[in-house]
């Protein structure tokens, strides 16, 4: 799955986007890297934008590990915006499992809403046309 993710320092706000299959690999590599980039803090809030997600293909290890990656920490939001009953499914369970984690996640079934919940709708247009235009992350070319 292509993944890509900007961090727009003046609105305090991760913008990260995965589409096509939706793999352990590339979602760990989106948290390896994102924990890596200079211009990260943990109580930054972040959108993920899964909409164009067309398949699922996440194991509960995977999600396990990205669990333990969390770079996120105290005052974050973070607004998962899913399609598809099984990307919601798997966006609930994330949601659920980390139970103890210092950052707050929702699960949204659309941008609008979630984009609502993180205060800055009104900035929608502004915020997608940034994240299409981010480039994916380098293939990591480790086996999923």
């Amino acid at each position: 799955m292509p993944f890509a993710f900007t961090i727009d320092t003046s609105r305090r706000l991760v913008l990260s986007r995965g589409w096509g299959v939706l793999t352990d690999r590339e979602l760990v590599a989106h948290v390896r890297a994102l924990a890596q980039d200079p211009r990260f803090r943990p109580d930054l809030h972040q959108l993920c934008d899964f909409v164009d997600v067309t398949d699922v293909r996440v194991t509960a290890s995977g999600v396990r590990e990205m669990i333990g990656l969390n770079p996120f920490g105290a005052g974050a939001r973070r607004a998962l915006a899913v399609s598809g009953e099984v990307a919601y499914g798997m966006a609930r369970m994330y949601q659920i499992m980390r139970e103890d984690a210092p950052d707050e996640v929702e699960v949204f079934r659309d941008i609008d809403s979630a984009l609502e919940w993180l205060g800055v709708a009104e900035a929608k247009t502004e915020l997608l046309r940034i994240l299409s235009e981010v480039p994916p992350l380098p293939d990591t070319g480790r086996g999923e």
